[in-house]
């Protein structure tokens, strides 16, 4: 089940994609930098625009991430280790960072309040 266009998740992709706007132009990235899992705050990951997740007819699953949300909660009660799959993203030049894979999961750490998640930067050349 899809969330309603005025559900909190669906404002937040709402603003999120307003205040990025214009500014997805992505930075090079070394090897190293990219090999490397890294932790981030949630709050410095930006939807994609071009994800079915961001458009009201399609998407976030509210099954999948009440799931997601629940495996973050156990997670950080475990260990800091949230996730075995990092989010896999794209380093923006204007600071944070572009998702490519992994919106339920982001979505899902969110609504658990979870400090950090991994990421994986796949970057290799400057665009825009």
């Amino acid at each position: 089940m899809a969330y309603n266009s005025n559900s909190a998740i669906m404002v937040m992709i709402r603003e999120d994609l307003a205040k990025t706007e214009g500014h997805r132009e992505g930075v090079k990235v070394n090897a190293l930098e990219r090999l490397m899992v890294k932790k981030v705050s949630p709050s410095e990951l930006h939807v994609n625009p071009d994800d079915e997740f961001t458009h009201p007819d399609v998407g976030p699953n509210e099954a999948i991430v009440e799931n997601y949300s629940q495996i973050a909660r156990r997670d950080t009660e475990m260990s800091n280790l949230v996730y075995k799959e990092p989010i896999i993203v794209y380093k923006l030049r204007v600071g944070g960072y572009m998702m490519l894979n992994g919106h339920h999961r982001w979505a899902g750490a969110i609504r658990a309040c979870v400090p950090k998640v991994r990421i994986q930067i796949t970057n290799t050349e400057h665009t825009g």
